[in-house]
């Protein structure tokens, strides 16, 4: 029995010494990021620790001193080279970091705040200069922890989960114009470095933002957007976002009043290179559109847009990537002809582009009723070609060889009116079109340099 109790003593003392023996994985994980930072040009201009029994608190506040090196090392996580304006938004930023975690070692989780203090160096010089007022207000704001983002992570896993703290921020502008914007309801989550996570998934509830003048009044409002995406690797990924509605309106006495008003917006894109050649895909599809601009009116409902590219060749993609990489740094003639080039020898490898659905059900325009929409598909082949180049250059004629299309595209007859109205189409109806039911139809295609449609060769 006296074995038994010294035992247990023994456990209980082991426990109550662990949060002073501390949280070593956690330490070293702060310590090796810090590290990293200064190394790649961040300078750490505060740092302090308050330590309880049970928790550790931490105090960082970086500054990007040496913006070339930083750009190193964001580089490295881009699969773009950065455009020199992001030289300038970060040279000389203040970033305040205050970290939490438990002093127990089986705890791996670190709670952080991470909010700037200051914007780069030219953008406050330039907003001191232009409006103090303003300025003030900024440095105010910031200083305060007006945009803040709180994350959870997990250094074991490298899991995480936050949020952006609610932004309700107003300014009235020294010319008596109001700005308001408003960012609620923000939250994400991932897996990865946070830099570039392998995973990540986002949502807002609320994005508004007006000015407000004597004479007119603009405003955009965003509701429920979220987005998710996955990344094996830089070219390989899978992203989709939706929105449940997006509202721009401008309204007062200098302008005629114009809306446009967009309901449940979805969006996916996806790119494979893993296998022998590289595939691209995008999805686009709404419920509804509606647009007012002056005396004109357009309405749309059920949009749908579904693409993809396959057969390209990846070592002639990635060589057109890191052209196109450059080329947002600085864009130069020799530098054109590369990418020109580079286009031409990425088609001279053959691909096909393919329309699965394009589509609209329904279609209005200037205040007539809605009508019955449109409908395309279709199938682009073009052929490898190693001369390619050389018949470009020398008879671009023989190129038609290399192309196949094979298309249907169906309108319907009340639209096919509404825009006869607009511009006279009816010849191409008479010559061409078959009639199914509510619809004209065309079945167009374009083999050995021959265009069809509907089996009559096109004149």
């Amino acid at each position: 029995m006296k074995k038994i109790i010294a035992f247990l003593v023994l456990v209980v003392i082991v426990i109550a010494l662990l949060p002073i023996v501390g949280n070593k994985l956690v330490e070293g994980e702060l310590s090796n990021r810090v590290e990293v930072l200064v190394s790649y040009g961040v300078e750490v201009s505060q740092s302090s620790t308050e330590s309880s029994y049970l928790n550790t608190k931490k105090h960082y506040e970086f500054v990007v001193e040496d913006t070339e090196k930083f750009m190193q090392y964001l580089s490295q996580f881009a699969d773009a080279q950065l455009p020199p304006y992001i030289d300038a938004m970060v040279d000389g930023i203040r970033i305040g970091v205050d970290v939490e975690y438990s002093n127990f070692p089986i705890s791996d989780g670190i709670f952080l705040d991470i909010y700037p203090l200051t914007l780069s160096k030219n953008m406050m010089q330039n907003l001191k200069k232009e409006d103090i007022n303003f300025y003030t207000y900024i440095e105010n704001l910031l200083q305060n922890r007006g945009v803040l983002y709180h994350l959870n992570y997990n250094v074991v896993n490298s899991g995480f989960k936050g949020y952006i703290k609610d932004i309700k921020e107003e300014y009235v502008l020294k010319e008596k114009t109001k700005i308001t914007l408003e960012l609620l309801d923000a939250s994400f989550e991932g897996n990865g470095v946070l830099v570039a996570p392998d995973r990540l998934s986002s949502r807002v509830g609320t994005i508004k933002f007006t000015v407000t003048n004597e004479n007119e009044k603009f405003n955009v409002e965003l509701k429920e957007f979220t987005s998710s995406s996955t990344f094996e690797s830089q070219s390989t990924y899978a992203s989709g976002a939706k929105l449940q509605s997006m509202e721009f309106v401008i309204t007062g006495t200098g302008t005629k009043d114009a809306k446009l008003k967009l309901d449940e917006l979805h969006v996916n894109a996806s790119a494979n290179t893993q296998g022998e050649t590289a595939e691209y895909n995008l999805k686009t599809s709404f419920k509804a559109l509606d647009i007012v601009a002056k005396t004109s009116t357009f309405q749309a409902a059920d949009f749908n847009y579904d693409i993809s590219l396959s057969g390209v060749d990846k070592k002639s993609v990635e060589e057109l990537r890191v052209l196109f990489s450059q080329a947002k740094v600085s864009l130069s003639p020799d530098l054109e002809e590369k990418i020109q080039k580079s286009v031409v020898n990425i088609i001279s490898k053959g691909l096909t582009f393919f329309i699965a659905d394009f589509s609209l059900a329904q279609v209005g325009l200037d205040n007539v009723p809605m009508v019955k929409g449109f409908n395309l598909k279709s199938k682009l082949d073009i052929k490898a070609d190693a001369d390619l180049a050389q018949k470009l250059q020398n008879a671009p004629l023989l190129l038609v060889q290399n192309i196949d299309l094979d298309a249907t595209f169906k309108f319907s007859k009340a639209l096919f009116a509404l825009l006869n109205k607009k511009a006279p189409l009816s010849s191409i109806a008479n010559n061409y079109a078959k009639e199914e039911g509510e619809d004209f139809v065309f079945d167009i295609k374009f083999v050995q340099g021959e265009l069809t449609v509907n089996d009559k060769v096109l004149q």
